[in-house]
């Protein structure tokens, strides 16, 4: 059976990863249309489409019948609507859903903006009256991240929602293997450093709620080693396959993780130990023209140590918000996975921090593309690109059993 959200709060703990939620209005019908389609297990059959699925669970827990489709939209009005999305929508997020008649979602996207816009542009004004003093900067770079986040989402919702077909591009698994394993190959081109290419496996183990996961980047070329171990506790969100089936891929976990970079041709380490909150929204909860997509948003804070040579470890603070957005691909069968841009604020990986002109150089973290996509139960791959002050491409092959979401 579909498992709904267990408690209103849990629905709101969802709602705070996009800092402010949209308001239920509108009765019965809107609630209807923003729940997203059930999902089976390719154990128990191919899943019906989006289009004809049956009621799936709303928000509330409630019944819901499935919406309605947009057949009355012209294929002017959607090619209008894109436009719309890109101008004036990238000063205006939402102006495309108001074009295509969804004025609900676009509002939303709207608010969202401006939510986005007043954290960020508090964050940088606290910055500078406060002249980024230590005493302040972690919550002034927390709301500032944020606001970018819900600012690039809500504009990155719009254009998705219009151009996306009815249903989505995809829908979430309900659950997800005990074991998943990836092996793959990376290139890092930073002039700084002699690595180049690295060997990078991989292992995640789950039981029910507890994730475990370590990962090893090994350079080829040169004595330079990252590990890292990874222990989190999903709240909510989809388990193993012997737990009920969660309604949607939202979730919300706790991440502590210990990461051991040696710089051994360079004669330095860094060990950083971290803990994080994050979680996924499925923005089907906010609109039906956005069914397959998602945003992220994760706070955390890391402590640093240094070692160079023989000397004694130097400590150091690290803030390591993230946001992303991304959408589902594939509703049935295979191939079948998921692709989402991604902003990392952390500056001590292989990608590191921006280099932009003027003041704000090394300030910035990084962007990247990460899609995995498997092409039947057992077998996918994983590719991922990063830009910071270094570029990184990774791919990796996948390998998982107990349980096909």
């Amino acid at each position: 059976m579909l498992r709904p959200p267990r408690t209103t709060g849990h629905l709101l703990a969802l709602l705070l990863l996009l800092v402010a939620a949209p308001a239920e209005a509108d009765g019965g019908k809107d609630a209807r249309a923003m729940a997203p389609p059930a999902q089976a297990d390719e154990g128990e059959g191919a899943p019906a489409s989006p289009a004809t699925a049956g009621p799936p669970a709303a928000p509330g827990g409630a019944p819901a019948t499935a919406a309605p489709a947009r057949s009355d939209v012209s294929t002017g009005r959607r090619a209008l609507a894109a436009a719309g999305a890109v101008f004036p929508g990238v000063v205006a997020h939402g102006t495309g859903h108001l074009i295509l008649g969804e004025a609900r979602t676009g509002w939303t996207l709207l608010a969202l903006e401006g939510a986005g816009a007043g954290l960020a542009v508090g964050g940088l004004s606290g910055a500078a009256v406060s002249g980024a003093s230590r005493r302040v900067i972690a919550p002034i770079v927390l709301a500032t991240v944020t606001g970018v986040g819900l600012f690039g989402i809500s504009l990155l919702a719009d254009i998705y929602g219009v151009l996306a077909p009815e249903g989505g591009t995809g829908t979430p698994p309900s659950s997800l293997p005990w074991v998943e394993t990836q092996l793959g190959l990376a290139y890092v081109h930073d002039p700084t450093f002699a690595y180049r290419t690295f060997l990078v496996p991989g292992v995640t183990l789950r039981l029910s709620s507890l994730r475990l996961s370590g990962s090893g980047w090994f350079a080829l070329n040169d004595d330079n080693a990252r590990l890292r171990v990874e222990a989190a506790h999903r709240f909510i969100g989809p388990g193993t396959p012997d737990g009920p089936r969660a309604a949607d891929g939202s979730f919300l976990e706790i991440e502590g993780a210990l990461t051991h970079h040696r710089y051994t041709s360079d004669d330095f380490s860094i060990t950083t130990g971290e803990v994080t909150l994050q979680g996924r929204l499925d923005l089907a909860h906010i609109g039906r023209t956005l069914r397959g997509s998602f945003a992220e948003m994760g706070w955390g804070i890391a402590l640093e140590g240094y070692r160079n040579g023989g000397r004694p470890f130097e400590g150091n603070e690290l803030l390591i918000p993230h946001f992303a957005f991304g959408m589902y691909l594939g509703h049935a069968g295979y191939p079948r996975g998921e692709a989402k841009v991604v902003y990392g604020h952390r500056h001590d990986g292989y990608a590191g921090g921006a280099k932009i002109p003027g003041l704000g150089s090394g300030v910035p973290g990084h962007l990247g593309l990460e899609g995995r996509l498997y092409a039947s139960p057992r077998w996918g791959l994983l590719a991922d690109v990063q830009a910071g002050s270094a570029y990184v491409g990774r791919l990796s092959l996948l390998f998982r059993s107990g349980g096909s979401p």
